[in-house]
């Protein structure tokens, strides 16, 4: 059983990032198959705190929003271990930032330029969970 609440929080983006949840329940549900044990109000709680919002019939973090209006015109894939993110001119500090909060596992680590960004990954699995993430792919 994984309990610690970093863990369960990076497991809510991640579910919510690979696959569609309508609802509260099926997040539980996809949770407790994971090995956390969780209570319908403590995933309440954990969607308030992620800033969780619903679109379309299912789950969407803030991030992914934040960083189509900040300004991520396009993404590739670099060989198996690297991203290139452009941006609009200026942008990509800013957005580098905001993806090294997201503490994502997938992501090695960063570098932003003016308007590109350089994401290292441990697989190319990752790079694709990543470009999901920011609604690229």
């Amino acid at each position: 059983m994984n309990d610690t609440r970093e863990a369960r929080l990076a497991k809510i983006r991640e579910l919510i990032i690979e696959s569609r949840i309508p609802n509260q329940e099926v997040l539980v549900h996809k949770l407790d198959e994971a090995g956390f044990n969780v209570t319908q109000s403590s995933v309440s709680r954990d969607l308030s705190e992620l800033r969780v919002t619903k679109e379309g019939g299912k789950y969407v973090l803030p991030e992914a929003q934040l960083f189509q209006e900040l300004g991520i015109l396009s993404g590739a894939t670099a060989g198996p271990n690297l991203l290139v993110l452009k941006t609009n001119v200026g942008a990509a500090p800013f957005i580098g930032v905001k993806l090294d909060a997201l503490n994502l596992a997938q992501i090695v680590g960063t570098i932003s330029g003016d308007d590109t960004i350089f994401i290292a990954t441990t697989s190319e699995q990752d790079q694709l969970f990543i470009l999901k993430a920011l609604g690229i792919s």
